[in-house]
């Protein structure tokens, strides 16, 4: 592994990036410390913390790149797709992959919290209003005479529970019994949440 003369500024904050989101991945976020980070990546703590300013700064770091990941996961899924219905289930269904095969990363992003007092990191609200604005966009689309608050509703309805129903699957607290499964229950919830977006829209 080199040492701090072989790698820039960036290049550290990228291998301690790839370090942490690693150690998440295989032993869980409890096992993630700034120490073991250094460690993975041959550098000393003083070092990473010139790279990050504290331990939850790093974190969040983290959590941006795993946002990234989910979203480049999006954009190639959507980009097949040539209807607005097509695109909303294909970012349900990678979404749901990528919580179901990464559960450790996946939960961190929302279960993280910064210290009392800290707002959310500008790279955090930014990239969380890309994933918003992708299913908002397919809303629209599916309604040219759209209804703003309408799009925004259903848009937060659909998201959120999809957000819920993989807290729940993932946490052991939701039941899945009989034939029913995580894909099954997000396609009942999308039809439910269309066909009440299509009725609003035809009433207004």
């Amino acid at each position: 592994m080199g040492r701090r003369s072989d790698h820039s500024r960036e290049e550290i904050q990228k291998m301690a990036i790839d370090a942490a989101s690693k150690i998440v991945e295989t032993e869980g976020f409890q096992a993630l410390t700034a120490r073991k980070v250094a460690s993975k990546i041959g550098y000393t703590v003083g070092t990473l913390y010139h790279v990050f300013r504290n331990f939850d700064d790093l974190v969040i770091h983290m959590n941006a790149q795993t946002i990234d990941e989910i979203v480049a996961r999006i954009q190639k899924a959507v980009a097949k797709k040539r209807s607005p219905e097509g695109r909303i289930r294909a970012m349900a269904a990678v979404y749901v992959d990528f919580a179901t095969e990464h559960p450790d990363r996946w939960r961190v992003v929302f279960e993280h919290r910064a210290p009392p007092g800290v707002p959310t990191p500008e790279l955090m609200g930014v990239r969380r209003d890309v994933v918003f604005e992708m299913v908002a966009e397919n809303f629209r689309e599916l309604s040219p005479n759209h209804i703003p608050q309408e799009v925004a509703h259903s848009a937060t309805a659909l998201w959120s529970g999809i957000h819920g129903i993989c807290i729940l699957a993932l946490t052991g607290k939701l039941y899945l019994g009989g034939a029913f499964s995580m894909s099954k229950l997000v396609d009942t919830l999308i039809d439910s949440v269309l066909n009440e977006f299509r009725r609003t829209q035809s009433e207004g």
